[in-house]
């Protein structure tokens, strides 16, 4: 198979698993992933920490934008950080939303219409939101170099399957001085949720289900060390890679739910999921249930599931 009949198959399985799975994603992993959302803007630079008037909008491209999560909250961020004096004199914002599928762009559409409908008529005219379908890995066909002020993508890096050739395509449509941030899961031994499922299927299932495209390591940016260096082999400078240890998946109540969320909200897990046999789907539930309750004391304490956030930005000169 050739690598572009490879890269192919992995972005089909992609879109085809997102156009059904975005509302279990939305209600399943929600309120776990805006945990990190803080982080992701902070590092990014979002809201600008100078917003003097440059004449010209400050721009925040949020990469696969899923539900709309990032977006969101740097609309909350930008009306908690402004005042009367910034809305009559202070520059305007430019944010958008990119995603290769339309049901999510829908959602977040939604979203982000709702929130800003409650925002005064001052607040919400300095804030102008695009959503635009397209492939993070090809930036280069919707944005011109050197045009965006920060860049966030919310686990999105890994979801592609040449995730250094969005890194490279980001660090050209940034601006010099412009900054960009990610996450990524920190691996299984330490993210509970998915140690307790791919651990269940290695033991009474399959790891190897026929027809599943060749994909890069989801764990990847996981490791800090390599998700840094990455960051400085591309030409990003002042690159941190922090783990996010806190973080809890506080809305998974039982191991029921978590094999659920995993089987609906998600793309490489769900197709693992999807390949077992009838048998094997039984026993993996039953062991995901079995651990889930061994782990948590029978759902007394939430999973853990750290996640680590990658920041950089592009040199001045």
């Amino acid at each position: 198979m050739t690598s572009a009949s490879a890269s192919d198959d992995f972005f089909q399985m992609e879109k085809r698993n997102w156009s059904t799975g975005f509302n279990d994603y939305d209600l399943g992993f929600g309120p776990l992933t805006r945990q990190a959302i803080p982080t992701l803007l902070a590092k990014a630079d979002f809201p600008p920490s100078n917003k003097s008037d440059r004449g010209y909008p400050y721009t925040l491209l949020d990469v696969a934008t899923g539900p709309g999560f990032v977006l969101s909250s740097a609309i909350a961020d930008l009306a908690l950080t402004s005042s009367p004096e910034d809305c009559e004199s202070h520059p305007t914002y430019q944010l958008t939303g990119l995603d290769i599928t339309e049901n999510f762009l829908t959602m977040a559409k939604q979203r982000i219409g709702e929130q800003l409908a409650q925002q005064t008529n001052a607040q919400s005219s300095k804030i102008n939101v695009q959503f635009v379908v397209g492939d993070a890995e090809k930036l280069s066909l919707k944005f011109p170099t050197n045009c965006i002020d920060s860049i966030i993508c919310s686990f999105g890096i890994l979801h592609l399957y040449n995730p250094d050739a969005f890194l490279s395509e980001a660090y050209r449509v940034l601006r010099p001085g412009g900054r960009l941030s990610f996450s990524a899961w920190a691996p299984p031994s330490r993210t509970e949720g998915f140690g307790i499922t791919l651990q269940s299927v290695e033991e009474v299932g399959n790891m190897n289900v026929e027809g599943l495209p060749q994909g890069p390591d989801f764990f990847r940016f996981g490791d800090t060390k390599e998700a840094a260096e990455t960051m400085q082999l591309i030409g990003f400078e002042d690159v941190q890679s922090v783990e996010l240890s806190d973080m809890k998946w506080t809305n998974i109540k039982d191991g029921g739910m978590l094999y659920d969320t995993l089987l609906n909200g998600t793309v490489r897990t769900r197709e693992i999921l999807l390949g077992q046999t009838p048998e094997q789907s039984v026993a993996i539930q039953q062991l995901v249930k079995e651990r889930y309750n061994a782990l948590t004391n029978n759902g007394e304490r939430s999973l853990a599931m750290p996640a680590v956030v990658t920041s950089g930005q592009k040199p001045l000169q």
